[in-house]
């Protein structure tokens, strides 16, 4: 957390109940910064993990205590709890397998202005046990970009004695989330430098809020592909310089690497090597984030796998400050309700279903899919498509047109047509109505926003048929009020 490791160290060696630092020797706990980005009126946000390691049986926490000195506004936070999950070092309330899930224990006893102390008795198993501290934010009058940063000031074991805690006060900070929604939109390097290097321009950067740039990739042997393509890196370029000072965020994008992800997503020292890479490259780059779309986990196993691997890339973060999201299918296979705990926001690609590939219900079965599994509305981020795709049953994918292609062979096309002509084949698409009434739901719903796949398809935006300008008229880079 930030800047107050001396406030910790302090109250530390007063002891957590005022009593002399008497250290236990069986036990010693550190702390890291979990998840950066904090949501208005969302409940258990974790943003500290306390790993306390016991070397001797029969060991007993009673209680933690928590400076929040570095916190903007304490009165943002409703509420504060300590959770627990066992020997499992990635934070999930929501799991269906009971020894993986994190479950609230201990009791707040006081609450001052900017302090937390919690009291109960909790059995601690031989080895590593690690708890979070959460936070629950208020949903009224909470200014974007505030900061919630916390410091450890102690651990005591039953008997009054007191645990050593390195790194109480961690560096880094989690922040509310500062707009409404999120519009996010995919854009590809090929399009931007070689395709249609044109169409971006400064205005799209101040209505969206994070643009994913596609794509690094990865090998069976858990290795990180792509970063070095000379065309990758002067699109980054290019990106930057067209945001400026506009408060849109730039993601990475890790692509389509189901042949990789399945391969080494099994192995620990795999996944620790290729999320290390993954964020050591997004950092030096300069990346507000990291986005993965695996496409497709194809069971049980690799859904847990993935977990494992999001839970490495999380701790790899550590105080950076990056996101961390990704493209589900909400329709294929159903992702795990831990899975969506570890995501600060997930991409729910509701769209390439048989026949009419994005209709405005299968929306609506999606989004209830996807809640389903816990993830509450504030990280529901709907897809929306910018491109066709044939109605026939032996589609070829390869045929997908993107929105731009439909308006140069139908210039006088309605805005509630949907469905077109191309090639002698039927194409579904989203026109200007549908776009409307789907950012309408998300907008009326309060769900996360919007993703746009792909971005790249649209017409330029002073056109008055382009998809973009009739969402942003909804949905856009609006502050939270």
């Amino acid at each position: 957390m930030n800047n107050i490791l001396k406030t910790g160290m302090c109250a530390l060696a007063l002891g957590l109940y005022g009593a002399a630092p008497l250290y236990a020797a069986s036990a010693t706990a550190s702390c890291e910064q979990t998840h950066s980005v904090l949501y208005a009126g969302a409940a258990s946000q974790a943003i500290m993990k306390i790993k306390v390691t016991v070397t001797e049986t029969s060991q007993i926490l009673k209680g933690m205590s928590f400076s929040m000195a570095g916190t903007t506004t304490v009165s943002d936070i409703a509420k504060a709890r300590i959770f627990y999950s066992g020997s499992t070092p990635y934070f999930s309330p929501n799991a269906e397998q009971l020894n993986r899930r994190a479950i609230p224990i201990l009791n707040t006893i006081s609450k001052g202005a900017k302090t937390f102390q919690f009291e109960g008795s909790q059995a601690l198993s031989p080895g590593d046990n690690y708890f979070w501290l959460c936070v629950d934010i208020n949903p009224l009058r909470v200014r974007g970009l505030n900061k919630v940063d916390a410091s450890c000031t102690g651990v005591a074991l039953l008997e009054d004695s007191n645990v050593a805690v390195t790194n109480p006060s961690p560096e880094g900070f989690a922040q509310v989330y500062p707009y409404q929604f999120r519009v996010v939109p995919y854009y590809r390097s090929t399009n931007l430098m070689r395709w249609n290097p044109d169409q971006l321009t400064p205005q799209h950067f101040k209505s969206f809020t994070d643009l994913i740039y596609f794509n690094v990739g990865c090998d069976a042997q858990g290795n990180l592909t792509g970063q070095d393509n000379a065309q990758f890196l002067a699109g980054l370029d290019k990106l930057k310089q067209l945001r400026g000072t506009a408060g849109s965020k730039i993601i990475l994008g890790v692509a389509h690497c189901d042949a990789g992800l399945t391969a080494f997503t099994g192995n620990a020292e795999k996944r620790r090597q290729f999320a290390y890479q993954l964020v050591s490259f997004a950092k030096e780059k300069g990346f507000d984030g990291i986005d993965i779309d695996w496409e497709y986990p194809d069971n049980t196993n690799e859904w847990y796998n993935f977990c494992l691997l999001l839970g490495e890339v999380r701790s790899a973060m550590g105080a950076s400050g990056m996101s961390l999201s990704a493209a589900i299918n909400p329709y294929y296979l159903a992702p795990t309700s831990e899975m969506m705990d570890l995501l600060d926001f997930v991409n729910l690609m509701s769209y390439d279903r048989a026949g009419q590939h994005s209709t405005y219900p299968d929306m609506l079965t999606d989004i209830e899919a996807i809640r389903r599994k816990s993830i509450p509305d504030c990280k529901i981020v709907v897809g929306l498509p910018f491109y066709t795709n044939e109605t026939r049953s032996n589609r070829n994918w390869d045929a997908q047109k993107g929105y731009s292609n439909v308006i140069q062979l139908y210039p006088n096309i309605a805005p509630g047509t949907d469905l077109c002509t191309i090639d002698g084949q039927e194409h579904y698409f989203n026109g200007m109505t549908t776009i409307k009434k789907k950012c309408t739901y998300v907008k009326n719903q309060k769900l996360g926003g919007v993703m746009i796949w792909c971005y790249d398809g649209d017409l330029p935006l002073t056109h008055p048929k382009s998809l973009a300008r009739a969402m942003f008229s909804l949905i856009k880079q609006q502050p939270v009020r």
